[in-house]
């Protein structure tokens, strides 16, 4: 019999909070009528403008042949351009356009809301120290291969997370 994940279990409540939130950023984003994978494609340039697609594939963790396809339509729409890169003329360097920014715009305003929603309730020190942690994990991870974790599992104690975090 199968029983549900644990409120304690960190690992499905981080994912599970990650999904909520990706679904009602899709929800309210409906009317951009870009996908999801084109929008991180968007963040992720508007934080990185001027980056390889090898670098963007790897960063959102997807396929070259398949971000491709997505700054394919992206510049079809007049979102992206690719720009040859002066260093290896093989390479090709992604950049916003001007026609993108309001829609790079709302996509904050959405993305702002839908975070207030989902902290509701927590107080200031509450979330700055939800987000140190957080980004304290997201360290840990940084720059760990597969191969790292999966050769050093006895290294991770099980974690109990507290019933209510204060």
């Amino acid at each position: 019999m199968n029983t549900p994940p644990s409120e304690n279990d960190l690992g499905f409540l981080i994912n599970d909070v990650a999904r909520l939130i990706r679904r009602a950023f899709d929800q309210r984003a409906q009317s951009c009528q870009l996908t999801r994978a084109q929008w991180q494609v968007l963040a992720y340039l508007f934080h990185n403008e001027g980056s390889n697609q090898a670098s963007v594939a790897d960063a959102l963790d997807v396929e070259p042949i398949t971000l491709s396809r997505h700054i394919d339509r992206l510049e079809a729409l007049g979102y992206v351009a690719r720009v040859p890169d002066p260093a290896d003329r093989r390479a090709r360097r992604l950049h916003l356009t001007e026609k993108v920014r309001p829609l790079l715009d709302q996509m904050k305003i959405i993305g702002s809301n839908v975070m207030a929603e989902a902290l509701e309730g927590a107080s200031a020190s509450e979330t700055e120290l939800m987000a140190k942690l957080l980004g304290r994990m997201r360290s840990n991870m940084t720059g760990r291969g597969f191969e790292t974790l999966v050769a050093e599992p006895a290294k991770s104690p099980a974690i109990k997370v507290p019933q209510k975090v204060v």
